[in-house]
């Protein structure tokens, strides 16, 4: 019996051989793309400080500042060694720390009332341990029947302003204006002593106008441009200029907040730089540098982690262009939309006499007492 030859295989298609050769070619370039955005991302972090050698050949500054840090928090003690480490390393001679609730350091499992008076307590023995380094900032809730009593006591232990979190979407459960608070407002206004005010100008710009018309001597400093820089030349930052021309005892914060707000915040200065150089132009006597990055006992805010985030926050402001890893595309705190390969972003490159208010001589005219 003669054995049947074996069937002969079809001959392939030539559309399919053609669109293997397509996914071939594709899944070439796709990995090219990927090996060249994991590269850039790696050295933008280690050029921006992602470690700690490159973190510290990044801080040379084009002239000596005595920096002072007008805007962050500290959750305890055994946070601070590995910030005053990354602040003697980036230039930052003083650091201002706001105290804060256990909603802000831990997260909203907390209430707002909830651990103020320990923060407080915890970042005044800092600022003793280290004097001349930290600058205490209390913080009080609304709800507090003894807050006045107990702001007092601060001040007498050293505390050298106040820190209200009240105009934060968050915080906010009543007017900034409520009856409840003026005495505290009263108190500020005649001791002189500051109050940085986290107030979105957004939302609570009538309020804390109503504020200002009862008080216009009380000094406050506004973080985060009054919550205004989302919006370059919008209405928030509109009003904020407003508040600028008519109160001379009210200041802003050049801080904008952790990881993917600090990268947002950034990416706005980086497309609005002519923008933003005339505002700091503008208002050079009214602005105080400041990070807000919250220290805390996160594994991944490590001594070049900070570094990097007070170097880059130097950066927007010294030079005209800079990298930072954190707005790397690829990056997960990257603004999206920035589509910002490499974390390149442009600064305002601010002269020497602007960055000198900015940095030392603005903050110590708030901290100044009558």
């Amino acid at each position: 019996m003669t054995k049947q030859k074996n069937a002969a295989a079809p001959a392939p298609n030539p559309a399919n051989k053609a669109l293997m050769a397509l996914v071939a070619v594709l899944l070439v370039a796709f990995m090219g793309v990927y090996a060249k955005m994991s590269a850039e991302l790696e050295q933008a972090k280690a050029r921006a400080g992602g470690a700690s050698a490159a973190a510290g050949a990044a801080t040379t500054p084009r002239r000596t500042f005595n920096i002072v840090n007008g805007h962050d928090h500290l959750r305890q003690r055994s946070d601070l060694d590995k910030y005053l480490a990354a602040a003697k390393a980036a230039g930052v001679k003083r650091t201002l720390f706001v105290a804060s609730s256990l909603f802000t350091i831990n997260g909203p499992s907390y209430k707002a009332s909830d651990g103020n008076e320990e923060n407080t307590r915890e970042i005044l023995k800092c600022a003793k341990e280290f004097p001349g380094a930290i600058i205490p900032f209390a913080t009080l809730h609304p709800n507090e029947t003894d807050k006045l009593e107990k702001l007092k006591s601060y001040v007498e232990d050293g505390v050298m302003g106040l820190k209200l979190y009240t105009g934060h979407s968050n915080f906010h459960d009543r007017p900034l204006y409520a009856e409840e608070m003026l005495p505290i407002y009263a108190y500020c206004e005649k001791i002189g002593l500051p109050i940085c005010w986290h107030v979105n100008l957004n939302i609570y710009r009538e309020e804390f106008t109503k504020v200002m018309l009862k008080f216009p001597n009380l000094k406050v400093i506004l973080p985060h441009f009054g919550v205004a820089f989302w919006r370059p030349g919008g209405s928030a930052m509109g009003w904020l200029e407003k508040i600028l021309d008519t109160y001379p005892n009210v200041y802003v914060d050049s801080s904008f907040g952790t990881r993917s707000i600090l990268v947002g915040g950034l990416e706005r200065i980086s497309q609005n730089a002519d923008y933003f150089r005339d505002i700091y132009e503008r208002y050079q006597d009214r602005i105080i540098w400041g990070t807000d990055m919250v220290v805390t006992g996160n594994t991944e805010k490590t001594q070049a982690w900070i570094e990097s985030v007070l170097q880059a926050c130097r950066d927007f402001q010294e030079k005209e262009h800079y990298t930072f890893w954190m707005a790397a595309k690829g990056c997960q705190y990257a603004d999206p939309a920035a589509n910002n390969i490499g974390g390149r972003l442009r600064g305002l490159n601010l002269p020497d006499e602007i960055l000198e208010k900015v940095y030392e001589k603005n903050i110590e005219k708030v901290l100044a007492r009558d």
